[in-house]
């Protein structure tokens, strides 16, 4: 782990950039307590990607373009339509006007 103080990266930054380009992660303290990292973009990109969680959008974009021509955007519409299409019942409607003013 290759941690350095943080007026050293301001006055020699090229340096510590390519550090961490070529060796990893480079930390930066203050009053030896870490306050920062400088890293590749290409960790960068790596890190961002692993912590992105894919919603359903991401999930329904896919889908469009693997079935490009091939199915319709409201068919695909109504796949991906998560809202509650379930029949009413007598059930749903025990409380109706019980809280009413």
């Amino acid at each position: 782990m290759n941690t350095v103080p943080i007026y050293e990266v301001k006055n020699k930054l090229p340096l510590f950039m390519h550090q961490a380009e070529e060796t990893g992660p480079v930390f930066i303290s203050r009053r030896n307590q870490p306050v920062g990292v400088l890293l590749s973009f290409e960790d960068y990109n790596r890190m961002i990607n692993r912590s992105r969680k894919e919603t359903i959008l991401d999930k329904a974009a896919e889908f469009r373009r693997k079935t490009a021509g091939l199915i319709t955007n409201e068919e695909i519409d109504k796949i991906f339509d998560v809202r509650d299409n379930a029949i009413d019942t007598y059930e749903s409607h025990v409380f109706d006007g019980v809280f009413d003013d």
